[in-house]
């Protein structure tokens, strides 16, 4: 018989009897799906253990004390891979530039909202709230529909936008 299935008989009856006690020690450490994918990352570092040390510690491999050694800090590093991976997204997702409005930025943005709060007076109590509800909450037609229990809401909309340029006489009103 060759070495190397020789190496895979001694794995596979290595990893059958501890592949349940392997599990319980990696669900300590990750949760759902996670799990599966570091049993078998272990997996591979074990056979790779096994080509490595078989030959001159071979007892090792009969310790459990020494196998959970090796599969903790295993599972502590994968956890520092991965806590590496979210920091590197982190820092190449960060601003490197302050952005800053120009002067009259804030002025128009005081003209906005007095217009919007014009705009809202122009109508009764429920046309304003289907208004909020559209387009300060962001709420979707059909999540109005059901909360205000009314019908066809982009019909209604469009019909208070109309309703609302004809009282305040302009038709620049592109934002509401």
């Amino acid at each position: 018989m060759k070495p190397t299935s020789i190496l895979h008989q001694q794995f596979e009856s290595l990893y059958a009897t501890e592949q349940r006690f392997f599990k319980q020690i990696i669900a300590r450490y990750f949760d759902g799906a996670q799990q599966q994918d570091v049993l078998q990352d272990f997996s591979l570092h074990l056979y790779g253990l096994l080509a490595k040390q078989q030959q001159v510690n071979h007892h090792y491999f009969d310790s459990r004390a020494w196998l959970r050694k090796v599969l903790v800090h295993f599972c502590i590093s994968q956890l520092r891979k991965d806590q590496a991976q979210k920091n590197s997204v982190w820092q190449q997702t960060t601003v490197k530039h302050v952005l800053v409005a120009p002067e009259l930025a804030p002025q128009r943005e005081f003209a906005l909202q007095a217009l919007y709060l014009e705009a809202l007076g122009c109508v009764d109590k429920k046309e304003a709230l289907i208004l909020k509800m559209k387009y300060e909450y962001k709420r979707s037609s059909k999540e109005i529909e059901q909360r205000l229990a009314i019908q066809h809401v982009d019909v209604l909309i469009s019909r208070i936008r109309a309703k609302i340029k004809k009282k305040i006489g302009r038709i620049d009103l592109d934002w509401l």
